[in-house]
């Protein structure tokens, strides 16, 4: 059977060069050469996600997210990895077993929200930017609907903090990029109709919601939501592992 070349592969993602004294490698259509040292690593996130640079505000916006998912105590994921450090398990196993951990209770309640309000929302955008009033009333149906249902608005509400201390953080780092566009206002509707069927008991959102609206408004699709959360937890996986050895 014939085979393939692999130093010819290509995809739309990347392309490796190797011919005579040219060695380099191509991602998305930018030299890696050119790359490194010049963006950071949120930059070249963005630019294997989305196929494009990142604006300053875009960047800064995204490195406000990585940074604000990177700890959160000892979590069960966390004690994972550190568990798997007792045991004299190797780090990437320590990590990749604190990855999947993560699911639809805990750690993937933001690509559940993104999917819900890209889904919601669709309606709203085709006709333009929406007005706050359309937001405020399609918050209140989202709501409405959770709560015939007997269920939680993905993205909301933290056991361990009255109020997220790091959700309104990077919204007002959204919001000073001019980042803030439709999905963080409907969100923030969300929170404010949340409250209100409660009784004005405040319901706040939590990181993983965060990370789903700015997600959104940053240009991503829904379906990497929970990269933005799992990418800098590698890092938190593995400060527990080296701790506990």
């Amino acid at each position: 059977m014939p085979t393939r070349d692999m130093s010819r592969w290509e995809t739309s993602i990347d392309k490796v060069v190797s011919e005579g004294e040219t060695e380099e490698i191509i991602v998305r259509g930018h030299r890696m050469s050119e790359l490194i040292g010049k963006l950071t690593f949120a930059d070249a996130m963005f630019l294997m996600l989305q196929g494009r640079l990142p604006t300053k505000a875009q960047s800064r916006v995204l490195d406000a997210l990585l940074v604000a998912s990177i700890e959160h105590g000892i979590a069960p994921p966390s004690m994972i990895a550190r568990c798997y450090a007792s045991y004299g398990t190797s780090l990437q196993a320590a990590v990749g077993a604190g990855i999947t951990a993560f699911g639809d209770r805990m750690g993937g309640l933001g690509e559940q929200l993104a999917q819900l309000l890209v889904q919601r929302l669709a309606p709203l955008l085709a006709k333009g930017e929406p007005q706050d009033a359309a937001l405020d009333e399609l918050a209140g149906a989202i709501v409405a609907d959770a709560v015939a249902r007997k269920q939680r608005v993905p993205g909301y509400g933290i056991p361990l903090h009255d109020l997220d201390p790091r959700a309104p953080l990077v919204l007002d780092i959204a919001r000073q990029e001019g980042v803030f566009g439709p999905y963080c206002r409907l969100g923030m509707a969300i929170e404010a109709a949340l409250a209100k069927a409660r009784g004005g008991r405040t319901v706040p959102m939590n990181v993983d919601g965060v990370s789903a609206v700015v997600a959104l408004d940053l240009g991503f699709d829904w379906r990497a939501t929970r990269l933005f959360l799992l990418t800098p937890r590698t890092v938190s996986f593995a400060a527990h592992y080296l701790e506990e050895q």
